[in-house]
């Protein structure tokens, strides 16, 4: 009997702290639901099916209806523009810069990156995703390297750009709204070496308000904006501008990807004439922590770096791109 009772005891006891568990565990899930941040909560379940792994598949089951709830929301996004250069990634090329009479190896670079800062909820279930962005875009004349005691390159301009946008995802296209400031700077180097700039130099900044939209076809982006100047320095600058493009992206073949990006823009500061920039390559995945691509580049047009907007430019080389 003293036997029976003592495993009585033991079970009803085993039986008891196996409630008070499950009831602090219920209280954790309830705090862990009431997060309202989905990365924050789906963290604080992760943390939880740890610490109560003897009660995971009711933890797990919770955590799965969480994570169907929110895989069910509209992601707000707009695809990157591969052959955009007024895209906030990481690029750098080398080739042939055909500008200003003259004709030169050049290094094109850009260091530019989008944040996201936070989705807006409505009640009718709805959703806008803010972001900010910045660019910083220079370009070197790279034909004399040699004869410039190690200085490096001739740095012709630096075009500096910050704004902020609202992405909004539709059943069957995307639209982005973005304001931008540029300002636009000459490289010391570049005055040195073309001293009547001195006289000629155009402090240019101008503020954009834009409006584009995309639809994706199987494995093509398509995509078109309206951009509208609202400031600028100096004031006579043409308003209205324009952008056009799209880009196909091919299936993958293991660690490959063909991609080929064309981008049109005009402005009437440009005389209506069109900018052609032309990207194609591969997409190469695995080999880094992010995806990168290797592409040949041409551009055609008016210069769309700085002060040099009246001025003709060609540009062809090969371009290596990374979205970080």
């Amino acid at each position: 009997m003293n036997i029976i009772k003592f495993f009585i005891t033991i079970s009803l006891t085993l039986l008891s702290f196996n409630m008070m568990a499950k009831s602090q565990i219920k209280h954790e899930l309830a705090i862990c639901q009431s997060i309202a941040s989905d990365s924050a909560r789906l963290d604080c379940f992760d943390k939880l099916v740890k610490k109560s792994m003897n009660d995971d598949s009711t933890i797990s089951q919770i955590k799965d209806k969480d994570t169907q709830k929110n895989s069910k929301k509209k992601q707000n996004h707009f695809p990157n523009l591969i052959a955009d250069i007024n895209e906030p990634n990481l690029f750098i090329s080398l080739g042939n810069l055909d500008f200003l009479g003259g004709s030169s190896r050049a290094v094109l670079l850009g260091v530019g990156k989008r944040h996201a800062i936070k989705d807006f909820e409505f009640n009718h279930g709805g959703s806008l995703a803010f972001n900010i962005f910045g660019q910083i875009r220079s370009q070197f004349d790279v034909n004399e390297l040699d004869t410039r005691n190690n200085r490096g390159g001739a740095l012709i301009n630096t075009d500096f750009s910050v704004g902020g946008e609202l992405v909004k995802s539709l059943d069957q296209w995307n639209w982005r709204f973005s304001y931008t400031h540029r300002s636009t700077h000459l490289g010391d180097e570049f005055l040195i070496d073309n001293p009547e700039f001195l006289e000629q130099r155009i402090n240019l900044s101008y503020e954009t308000v834009k409006w584009d939209a995309h639809k994706n076809i199987k494995n093509w982006d398509l995509y078109a904006g309206l951009g509208f100047i609202t400031r600028s320095e100096p004031g006579n600058l043409d308003k209205l501008m324009w952008q056009a493009g799209w880009q196909f992206q091919g299936n993958r073949w293991h660690n490959f990807r063909p991609v080929w990006a064309v981008d049109l823009t005009s402005w009437g500061a440009y005389d209506w004439n069109i900018n052609v920039n032309m990207r194609a390559g591969v997409e190469i995945n695995n080999l880094t922590q992010s995806p990168f691509h290797l592409l040949f580049e041409y551009q055609d047009g008016h210069s769309p770096y700085g002060q040099f907007f009246t001025e003709d430019l060609t540009f062809s080389g090969i371009t290596l791109l990374t979205n970080w």
